[in-house]
């Protein structure tokens, strides 16, 4: 540092040591070369399982799978050796102002395990101000819901070997051993091949808006725990549906033309009015078939999936937040089925 110029310390040798060479090169980058070369070295890397979006993975969604409440906290590692316990974030950072939690996890029995959850608050937004504190952190209503379990080895190595199910089952059989400052989330098995799964869903999907969660998680039951993001967990942001009554179709425009562009509904939904269009979530398969029936659609039905209820700025009328066409609901024009 003594002998460098300031142009090559902070161009060169200052991010060397925070590891950010700022020219699109990552651990990863470099693991994967060392690996094609074979060459033994790499890049120490903290990794844990992260999940995909749902949404964008629906064939993955089918079968029997896990479906939790989407926690709204921190992610934390909690990793158990010679009976003390360090958290780290998703990262691979020590959060070091949760010592009731490390003293928890802390005993012979958790010993080279590794417990995979979210530290929760009350108050969301005052957990994360007390998060990285360097000092008088409050911190003490904060407890760790834990939603995954594996041994250490097998961290360590990237995969576990037991399933989805398996590792719940091995997490609860702790359960009695946990203080007030861990918790277990619950979990439902739903199989998506059936109807009964999907109502199930769409049941939980209602309650986490109602209950103020992040979403859902939706994990199939015979994955595996994996150190990257993987569609063993599927993320869903919690969403509503209502139902309203096409008053008016509309031609698209650009690619299109000549095809259905958007409806226009209203209807009454869980006591109140909507009237708004919907041109999302169509294919062209759809906008090219519905344009060709667009007389026999008005007065129909159709199921809408959107984000959240928004109130018109011009009236008491509602409208939705990113409205999507999910599928008609009638066969006959005002019929719900």
């Amino acid at each position: 540092m003594d002998k460098a110029t300031s142009e090559e310390w902070n161009d060169w040798y200052r991010r060397i040591l925070i590891k950010d060479l700022r020219c699109g090169v990552s651990e990863k980058t470099v693991n994967n070369v060392a690996k094609k070369i074979d060459i033994q070295f790499r890049v120490p890397v903290f990794a844990c399982m992260l999940s995909h979006d749902g949404m964008k993975h629906p064939k993955k969604i089918k079968g029997n799978c896990l479906i939790e409440y989407k926690y709204d906290g921190v992610r934390v590692i909690a990793i158990t050796k010679k009976n003390n316990t360090t958290l780290y974030s998703r990262n691979g950072k020590i959060f070091s102002n949760f010592p009731h939690i490390e003293e928890a996890l802390s005993k012979p029995e958790f010993n080279n395990m590794v417990f995979d959850g979210e530290v929760m608050s009350n108050d969301f937004q005052s957990l994360m101000k007390q998060v990285h504190r360097k000092t008088n952190a409050k911190t003490e209503d904060a407890y760790l819901a834990l939603f995954d379990i594996l041994p250490l080895k097998e961290f360590n190595n990237g995969k576990s070997k037991l399933t989805t199910l398996e590792r719940k089952h091995h997490l609860e059989k702790f359960a009695k051993k946990f203080p007030s400052c861990i918790k277990i989330v619950d979990y439902t098995v739903v199989d998506f091949d059936k109807e009964q799964g999907e109502e199930t869903y769409t049941q939980m999907n209602k309650e986490a808006l109602e209950r103020g969660y992040e979403g859902l998680m939706i994990k199939p039951e015979n994955d595996l725990y994996e150190c990257k993001r993987s569609h063993a967990w599927l993320k869903m942001k919690p969403f509503i549906e209502v139902t309203l009554k096409v008053t008016e179709v509309h031609e698209g425009t650009g690619r299109h033309a000549g095809k259905l562009g958007a409806f226009t509904v209203e209807g009454n939904d869980d006591g109140k009015f909507f009237s708004l269009n919907v041109g999302s979530g169509l294919t062209d398969e759809n906008r090219e078939k519905f344009w060709q029936h667009k007389d026999s659609l008005i007065g129909q039905l159709i199921e809408i999936r959107a984000d959240a209820v928004t109130q018109s700025m011009e009236g008491e009328n509602y409208s939705l937040r990113f409205p999507r066409f999910k599928t008609f609901r009638g066969f006959e024009p005002g019929e719900k089925v």
